[in-house]
């Protein structure tokens, strides 16, 4: 059988058994609760992965991990060359369960509120989007490719069961597989990413993330806040150093305080995506009223480009109801750092620690700075072999692929370029959403296109390979 007529196969095939997919493999999967500190449920979704892919995969492997276990698998196909792929099977915690329209991990079939009902039928589970979906999606078109001897190119597999808290174990396995991972060519992570008018969402980097925690305290009790004038109070202490640290929507050390610069393609690309994009859009789906920047093009390029400093809990004192005159012996915050910036997660905490222990000299309080997780900033370019298979995949299926400079979010596969060398991307078709928030979904309708892009993206980055002479 030639090509073109085995392509067809496939594609009938994968077009044929969709209804099947969802039924019997799709909507069991995203049953099981596999958010990531629910050991059973991580247990149960490691087990069903590994059974899934022992008839294709021509070798499995299973690293503990501090927290959950990292799953490697090699499957071979016509082109020796290996790509890498990415894929992470934790989910998000439940929150706010009241407001899920169904159970979380039910997988019930519900339309959507306003705007959202013209999406029609969705799935909505925890993981339906980010990123359960596209995961066995994408197990499914390999399964189907090996079963017909038609696996374009040899791909080495890695399932990460942290990624929701930073996957802590994803660096030490790095550096653990390196040999057999520089031998692939790039590394990609199958998602779901199309907008609400179709349009494939490529962003060409990702921003770095440090995550940290400032722990104030004192040895005293809690004594009457009458004592205040004389013994040291960590809240106040914490907010004296946070402020050292980033105030007034400034950082004030050296490697953040100066701004970023965009790049000539950054600044083109950003005026292209203005024309097509609708802020409004992105922000109503956020829950977002209130911005600070009221200039279209410069809130738009803050989002993308400016470091940020979030404090995500912020905590000190009598936190029951009512008042308590009473002066707290702790105080503690946890933060995420997002930055674009070509530096290294060291270098900004050394930078803090620095700022730390300046202050600490000046107060009476004991200040802790605890550097929890953390990955620089990565990018990709717009011409590589990588990004142009994802909008041929695209193309094909007559979707346009827009393109983002970077994404405001952050991704430990950063780690893969820095320690490895190789360039990876995100994308894929698909329409979903709420990745961190209730009735998380994906539009039934969508998911044939998610699974046929995954085909044509493997069969024209496999094309480019031969064409290279590299097979």
């Amino acid at each position: 059988m030639d090509n073109e007529n085995s392509r067809s196969k496939i594609i009938e095939l994968l077009k044929k058994t969709n209804e099947k997919f969802i039924e019997s493999e799709l909507r069991p999967f995203l049953k099981i609760p596999s958010n990531t500190l629910n050991h059973d449920g991580i247990l149960k979704a490691k087990n069903f992965i590994i059974s899934y892919i022992s008839d294709f995969c021509d070798e499995v492997m299973e690293y503990p991990g501090e927290v959950n276990p990292i799953i490697r698998a090699k499957v071979n196909g016509i082109v020796k060359d290996t790509l890498l792929i990415y894929m992470m099977y934790d989910t998000q915690p439940i929150n706010k369960e009241k407001e899920w329209m169904t159970p979380p991990f039910g997988a019930e079939t519900k339309v959507l509120l306003p705007p959202l009902d013209v999406l029609g039928d969705c799935i909505i589970a925890r993981g339906a989007y980010n990123s359960k979906t596209p995961l066995l999606s994408f197990l499914n078109v390999i399964k189907n490719l090996k079963e017909n001897n038609s696996l374009p190119l040899s791909l080495l597999l890695v399932f990460d069961g942290s990624e929701e808290i930073g996957s802590p174990d994803l660096l030490q396995f790095l550096r653990d597989n390196k040999e057999s991972i520089m031998a692939c060519r790039d590394a990609y992570y199958p998602s779901i990413k199309q907008d609400l008018s179709g349009n494939s969402i490529l962003k060409l980097g990702y921003k770095g993330i440090l995550s940290l925690t400032i722990i104030v305290s004192s040895k005293n009790k809690e004594p009457h806040s009458a004592f205040s004038a004389m013994i040291p109070n960590p809240a106040n202490d914490l907010i004296f150093l946070l402020n050292e640290i980033y105030s007034n929507n400034e950082f004030h050390i050296a490697s953040l305080k100066k701004a970023y610069k965009l790049t000539e393609e950054e600044n083109s690309i950003i005026e292209e995506l203005l024309n097509v994009l609708n802020l409004e859009e992105i922000k109503k789906k956020a829950g977002i009223v209130e911005i600070i920047e009221q200039d279209p093009k410069q809130a738009f390029s803050d989002y993308l480009f400016k470091p940020t400093f979030n404090i995500s809990t912020l905590k000190s004192g009598f936190l029951e109801e009512g008042t308590k005159n009473m002066v707290p012996n702790k105080a503690q915050c946890n933060i995420d750092i997002r930055f674009p910036h070509d530096i290294t997660i060291d270098q900004i905490f050394e930078e803090i620690q620095e700022k730390v222990n300046k202050i600490d000299k000046k107060l009476k309080s004991s200040v802790q700075l605890v550097k929890n997780l953390g990955y620089g900033s990565s990018r990709v370019k717009r011409d590589s072999v990588l990004v142009q298979s994802l909008v041929e995949s695209a193309k094909i299926l007559k979707f346009k692929s827009v393109f983002w400079p970077i994404s405001a979010a952050a991704a430990p596969l950063s780690e893969i370029k820095r320690l490895l060398g190789l360039n990876f991307l995100v994308g894929g078709l698909g329409i979903g959403g709420f990745a961190h928030a209730p009735n998380e979904f994906v539009q039934i309708d969508s998911i044939i296109n998610t699974r046929l892009s995954y085909y044509y993206f493997l069969d024209y980055y496999a094309k480019c390979l031969k064409k290279g002479g590299l097979e």
